[in-house]
């Protein structure tokens, strides 16, 4: 007996095809809501959405399935085991850090909302008579190879003229080693934390801080953002127009660049020649404030052909690094020769730092100093007049926002996690806080010449440490220093991760968003 045939079976088995169709269009759905987009580069990050002046406009671009994915992805994740828990009682740990961070010229509020906001009046001594502010942060700007720092390799001549007329900080650290641990610390004054130094694209990157854009923009201050690349990646215009920035240029904006790499952008004289000519078209309307950052000087180091300078030999594999740096240098070099015809070139503040250094053949510490060593070079009115040509005081990223605003010498509400180095008292010694990127849990404490330093898991240990042209460092055997060294860092990294996961980082009081 014959079955009687089932017309829909033979469709589906005839057209097998039709099965592969639906198939693939539900794996390109399924993939198009775990990426939150269609094309090509990284995922949807806030920069692809944050495109208005309303935050909650903003918010609802956003695919809601993918924004609620990443969230609880990153509350339970494992690297949220690396997340600093408390080891000292919290009344012991706020009095350690309010001790590091708060001067004579602080006066502490909200003290049961927040571990340091305070408002900071600049004393009137210290204070420039500078109108606009741009900070030029230079791709691996090592200083270990910066001429003004102690090198005799050549590779920094522009940044060593430029020293010159400037005031040089002859101790100063990165907080991280990546350029977005830098960028952060820099910008929003705020430390690169175990299990959060993926920060700006973390969603405790969407707090407020006590940044330049926080700071500046409430007093009337215009705003710039100029780079080689692509402000998706590290979601660096999501973070960055969060906090307040609204004028940025990157990668798509250049027409008939000098040179363009595929994966990276435009080169360093690309990108200065572009900010000279944005630069000089605010001189002439409100005040500003500006964040060049340079990129050629990474891998794989991508530039021009042919190259405006010397390519750097005698140093093996790090030779083509050196020339991308020396290179990135000459390009700072002829911006300055276009930025000291801007009207405004006397009344403007300029900021040079490295991001990161990178490692040499020799190590310092466990932690390698040399891969957080970088120059901060102030020039500006009355900068050596004011404060000399260098300083020795140990200074980070975080300290520049203060820094910054001291000099402005306007009284100002911030929650910075640094502090105005230039009116410290004298014999100051300062410090800085720094720790490796990623997975490496190594944490580390520099006051002075000494730096204590604990690997995850390990003995802390204490170093002395020398810097320029004879870098060393010599084990020390100091109990007690050690003992203070030991209960200031663990409470920095305490009460900073406390207060970030509280929501409880900005300048001010304000509503969870």
């Amino acid at each position: 007996m014959r079955s009687t045939p089932n017309p829909d079976a033979s469709f589906f088995t005839s057209h097998w095809y039709y099965r592969i169709s639906v198939f693939l269009l539900c794996l390109v759905v399924v993939a198009a809501c775990a990426r939150g987009t269609i094309r090509q580069g990284p995922p949807l990050r806030w920069g692809d959405a944050f495109v208005t002046d309303s935050p909650f406009a903003n918010m609802l671009a956003l695919n809601g399935l993918v924004t609620l994915a990443n969230a609880a992805r990153h509350h339970w994740s494992s690297s949220r085991d690396n997340a600093w828990h408390g080891k000292i009682p919290k009344n012991q740990a706020l009095e350690v850090v309010r001790d590091m961070l708060l001067t004579a010229q602080d006066e502490l509020i909200d003290v049961d909302q927040a571990a340091v906001r305070r408002v900071y009046t600049p004393q009137r001594e210290s204070v420039l008579p500078i109108r606009n502010v741009v900070i030029i942060l230079m791709e691996s700007f090592a200083g270990r190879y910066v001429g003004a720092l102690g090198s005799d390799d050549q590779i920094t001549p522009y940044f060593d003229e430029l020293a010159e007329e400037g005031l040089l900080f002859t101790h100063a650290f990165s907080n991280g080693t990546h350029t977005h641990q830098g960028m952060f610390a820099t910008m929003a004054s705020f430390p690169n934390l175990p299990g959060f130094e993926y920060l700006m694209q973390q969603p405790e990157g969407l707090n407020d801080f006590s940044g330049l854009p926080q700071l500046l923009s409430p007093q009337g201050f215009d705003n710039l953002y100029v780079y080689n690349g692509d402000f998706a990646w590290d979601n660096q215009q999501g973070f960055f127009s969060n906090q307040g920035m609204t004028h940025f240029i990157g990668r798509k904006n250049f027409t008939n660049p000098v040179f363009s790499d595929p994966t990276w952008g435009v080169s360093d004289q690309d990108m200065f020649n572009r900010a000279a000519e944005e630069i000089a078209r605010r001189n002439t309307t409100k005040p500003f404030y500006a964040l060049l950052q340079t990129l050629s000087n990474h891998t794989p180091y991508a530039l021009p052909d042919p190259l405006p300078v010397t390519p750097v030999s005698g140093h093996g594999p790090l030779n083509e690094h050196l020339t991308a740096m020396r290179y990135s240098d000459w390009a700072l070099g002829q911006f300055f020769a276009k930025a000291r015809k801007f009207p405004d070139y006397d009344k403007t503040l300029f900021v040079i730092l490295g991001d990161h250094g990178f490692g040499s053949p020799e190590q310092l510490t466990d932690i390698d100093l040399n891969r957080f060593n970088i120059p901060i070079l102030f020039i500006g009115p009355k900068v050596q007049a004011s404060f000399g040509r260098q300083i020795d005081i140990t200074a980070s990223q975080v300290d520049i926002v203060p820094t910054i605003m001291g000099r402005l010498g306007k009284p100002v509400q911030h929650q910075c996690w640094g502090r105005d180095v230039l009116s410290l008292p004298d014999g100051a010694p300062g410090f800085a806080v720094i720790k490796p990127s990623g997975g490496d849990q190594t944490i580390a404490i520099i006051v002075g010449q000494e730096i204590l330093v604990e690997p995850k898991g390990q003995q802390a240990r204490l170093y002395n440490y020398q810097l320029g042209s004879t870098r060393n460092v010599q084990a020390l055997n100091d109990a007690k220093q050690a003992k203070t060294l030991h209960k200031q860092l663990y409470s920095f990294l305490q009460v900073s991760t406390e207060n970030l996961l509280n929501n409880q980082v900005g300048a001010a009081l304000s509503d969870l968003k």
